[in-house]
């Protein structure tokens, strides 16, 4: 199996999430707020709350990504909502609590489970952060790949450094909901350079990520090895 078709399939998922979210963006900066339901219900529970609503939307994050919400469509929102930074602020901080509670699940009440039917995969997991946690974390979060809480409750049930592994995620979180909530901000503007350059800049830490796992990985690691053992879940 060649580089490039294991390669493919986390780029192909990484840009379906991108054009996902570039089309509630072009839906947030055509369509009125008058007009959306959604969007009418959001800043009534939570745009016109000030510290309140942050702290509702901190705590939604949280919960949100817990529960398999990609915290790009969050930080898209909040974007639209709070403005750049306060957003990448809120989701980051949530995107954080979400892992906490993820990690904290598969560690406490789910790892007799991870551990019985998914032993090949926790045991690929670590062998890959065996040289840096914190660097392979960053670079996964940067790209971004996989199912964010699936990973997280595995990494939570294997051997791996709890806490390298959470501030690792906590940090690469930052660049794409900056990138996201700069898009989300952006929609309420008739400008549309926002978005094009979104595209160059989600390809270029998509790149990067990419580059921060491989110099992170162990020697003995390929690709091929990443697949069959994470993917596949075989030896």
């Amino acid at each position: 199996m060649n580089n490039a078709r294991i390669f493919f399939p986390p780029a192909l998922r990484a840009g379906s999430l991108f054009l996902f979210c570039a089309v509630l963006y072009l839906l947030f900066r055509n369509v009125g707020v008058e007009y959306s339901s959604f969007a009418v219900i959001t800043e009534h529970y939570i745009g016109r709350f000030g510290m309140r609503g942050l702290s509702a939307y901190f705590l939604l994050s949280g919960v949100a990504t817990f529960f398999f919400v990609p915290r790009q469509l969050l930080s898209l929102v909040a974007g639209y909502f709070y403005g750049t930074l306060p957003a990448v602020f809120i989701v980051s901080l949530g995107a954080g609590l979400g892992c906490l509670l993820s990690m904290g699940y598969g560690n406490f009440l789910a790892k007799n489970f991870f551990q019985k039917n998914m032993k090949t995969r926790m045991q690929c997991l670590e062998h890959i952060f065996t040289k840096s946690t914190f660097g392979i974390a960053l670079g996964i979060r940067i790209m971004p790949v996989g199912s964010n809480t699936f990973l997280n409750m595995l990494a939570g049930a294997a051997k791996i450094p709890f806490w390298s592994f959470w501030a690792g995620s906590v940090i690469g979180y930052i660049p794409q909901n900056y990138l996201f909530a700069l898009l989300g901000n952006a929609g309420k503007t008739e400008n549309t350079l926002p978005l094009l350059q979104s595209v160059f800049f989600y390809a270029v830490l998509f790149c990067a990520g990419f580059l921060i796992v491989k110099k992170n990985l162990p020697g003995h690691i390929t690709l091929k090895y990443l697949y069959d053992g994470i993917v596949r879940g075989k030896e």
